[in-house]
């Protein structure tokens, strides 16, 4: 097997919690019976948009519809920034030990707004000068098509990449393009599986 050159991490789960509730609470949407009526169309629109399908204004006009201009768009824009909750205690320190003696990246399905939000927000990012992200190579995790961008742009064998992934669908897709996959389960786990590789000492 190839030693590993690059290990790459993906944002939401792994570097910072994710919480989609907070969208709603930010909003003041009491519970389900008021949140039933937008949850589908949204979650579809947010979807299109972390695929790049459009930019970030067509984005928050498309807010603006779904909820019938009930709310202001600086409103909606705030909400769904609070999707991107606290960094994961440890993983800073973490990913700037395995980018002393290692290439880094992020591999990401985001959007601008999160992404964006995540720069200021999160800072293992400082450690990691790569950004993969859906809204940009216009194709979302697990599709093939994601993990070729990668292999290209790094222009390494497969398996000299680490790809690590809260979601088992996304770690077997990589590990199907030929790289080597880790699910996130815990900051002491990945530290654990990344000494075990020696990625780490």
């Amino acid at each position: 097997m190839t030693d590993v050159q690059a290990v790459l991490f993906d944002l939401g789960n792994v570097l910072v919690r994710v919480n989609v509730d907070m969208f709603w609470r930010s909003l003041n949407f009491a519970g389900p019976e008021e949140i039933a009526p937008y949850a589908g169309e949204l979650k579809s629109w947010a979807m299109r948009y972390e695929a790049g399908e459009f930019a970030t204004a067509e984005f928050m006009e498309g807010m603006q519809r779904i909820f019938g201009g009930r709310f202001r768009t600086e409103q909606l824009h705030d909400a769904f920034e609070r999707i991107i909750g606290e960094p994961f205690e440890g993983m800073e320190q973490l990913v700037g030990r395995v980018s002393q003696r290692h290439r880094t990246a992020l591999v990401s399905n985001t959007n601008e707004i999160h992404h964006l939000g995540s720069i200021r927000l999160v800072p293992a990012l400082r450690y990691l000068p790569k950004h993969y992200v859906s809204y940009q190579l216009h194709v979302m995790k697990p599709a093939a098509g994601f993990y070729q961008a990668i292999v290209r742009d790094q222009q390494l064998p497969p398996d000299a990449l680490v790809f690590i992934d809260d979601l088992e669908e996304n770690v077997k897709a990589a590990v199907k393009a030929g790289m080597q996959g880790i699910r996130f389960e815990g900051v002491a786990a990945l530290e654990k599986r990344l000494k075990e590789i020696n990625i780490l000492e």
